[in-house]
């Protein structure tokens, strides 16, 4: 069998200018890890992974964001940041974004000023149960009202604020996805139950992170779900922030504007496609209609513009021991056949082979469909041989092409951490998968344990 598969990456090293928004800031806050037991979730750590690419995509250096994981993200480091980080020498016209993925849950309002009777609260790492003017309540959690008054002394005019977690009173703490096109791992719903939780009294209006719909206020808010249903979380991460960040790439890659409004839309629709029945959840904006109106800044990914490319070049630049990898030339015609030819160090290992093209495409090369099994010997070795039943033709989008090689002692395999392209058993049934941040975070851990080989190879493809 031959197929064809997309070969691409850079000459240019990553750059996004952002003189327009000097002081902008972005905080992402994720939690996986509680304090209180059996409340753990899987991928927080992907789902920070990915919101940075998006922000980087989004016009936002590395050094503009701050993240909070974890032990990290108790609720008065969340609070302190916020205050901190995201308030102090911002501008009125600088963007500033917010990002929270973990649980979600309800306390009773004790101030009276929720015509609901709850205050919604994002679950931070130091959670605990206590009882609060008599009632049964949580420690360790940021409440609506706390957050509507941080965000409202930020003096940029231009706030984003992300929530991936649900509110909803009723949950399943653990199920398998009825289609498990996402991972064959349970995946979870992001509420923390406690006994004597407050049940939400039914008001005609949606669930707001902090605030109702009002164009005085200098935010808006998107949030994974509706007020009766529960934002799910995969082993590979948020399906809401899967989705929103695809959403946002896409735009990237068309050069197009896109708004809130139009990422909602997009987000909900990926959603529907990975779930079904009374687990679909739809995402809710709220606060400032003309910023959810408005149209986000994008950077084009072009000519080797993007995270996917900036991510590899940081991991191959980290390991600091290189082998061999060299094509038959550096640049190729559409449909030239290329081969990459490599001498595997001593020991051997397990061999990933990655492309990103010039629209930030990253593509698993090796190992794939055809040649599932990543294990390598020392010496010579190509891709592909004479026995192996694929070609890699180059392709467009013509511009610059990377190519990315890890060697590692650990058995990790990039064709099997995909999230797309798994069929209703929950196997890869696609010839050459995307690049997943499981891979890429699976290449940083490695390294601690074990030895790891790196290299890269900057190529070229041209129209005919």
């Amino acid at each position: 069998m031959i197929t064809h598969s997309r070969l691409a990456l850079g000459a240019a090293i990553f750059v996004i200018s952002t003189a327009a928004f000097a002081e902008q800031r972005a905080l992402l806050v994720g939690v996986g890890k509680y304090s209180a037991p059996g409340n753990d979730l899987p991928g927080i750590d992907l789902d920070l992974d990915r919101m940075r690419d998006t922000l980087n995509v989004m016009g936002f250096e590395d050094s503009q964001i701050r993240s909070l994981l974890d032990e990290e993200a108790t609720a008065a480091n969340v609070i302190k940041e916020i205050g901190g980080w995201l308030t102090k020498g911002v501008q009125p016209d600088d963007r500033v974004v917010f990002y929270f993925s973990g649980h979600g849950a309800y306390i009773p309002d004790f101030d009276g000023d929720e015509p609901d009777g709850v205050d919604e609260v994002l679950v931070t790492h130091d959670v605990r149960r206590a009882r609060v003017r008599g009632r049964p309540s949580l420690k360790g959690v940021v409440e609506d009202d706390e957050l509507n008054r941080l965000l409202g002394k930020i003096p940029s005019r231009n706030i984003l604020t992300i929530v991936d977690a649900c509110h909803s009173g009723t949950s399943t703490r653990s199920f398998e996805l009825d289609d498990k096109s996402l991972a064959a791992d349970p995946v979870f719903a992001k509420i923390f139950m406690y006994e004597g939780m407050p049940e939400k009294t039914e008001v005609p209006m949606t669930r707001s992170a902090a605030i109702a719909d009002d164009n005085n206020v200098n935010y808006v808010s998107i949030s994974a779900a509706d007020d009766d249903e529960k934002a799910i979380g995969t082993s590979k991460g948020g399906i809401f922030t899967i989705g929103l960040s695809n959403a946002i790439i896409a735009a990237a890659k068309q050069g197009g504007k896109v708004t809130l409004e139009d990422l909602r839309a997009q987000a909900s629709a990926y959603i529907q496609s990975k779930l079904s029945g009374d687990r679909i959840h739809h995402p809710q904006i709220s606060g400032n209609p003309s910023l959810a109106s408005g149209a986000l800044q994008i950077v084009p990914l072009i000519n080797g513009n993007g995270p996917n490319r900036k991510r590899l070049l940081e991991l191959v630049a980290q390991q600091g021991s290189e082998f061999g990898l060299r094509a038959t030339k550096s640049t190729y015609v559409v449909d030239d056949p290329v081969e990459l030819h490599m001498q595997i160090p001593p020991g051997g290992g397990y061999l990933n082979v990655v492309t990103v093209d010039a629209e930030d495409n990253a593509t698993v090369l090796f190992p794939n469909q055809f040649q599932l099994d990543n294990a390598v010997t020392p010496g010579a070795f190509s891709i592909p041989t004479a026995t192996m039943t694929f070609e890699l033709p180059a392709s467009e989008p013509l511009g610059p092409t990377l190519v990315a090689a890890f060697v590692t002692q650990d058995r990790i395999n990039f064709h099997e951490q995909t999230i797309e392209g798994r069929d209703a058993n929950g196997n890869v049934n696609v010839a050459f998968t995307t690049l997943s941040p499981t891979a890429t975070r699976a290449i940083r851990i490695a390294p601690k344990r074990k030895q790891m080989h790196a290299a890269k190879l900057e190529l070229n493809v041209i129209g005919k």
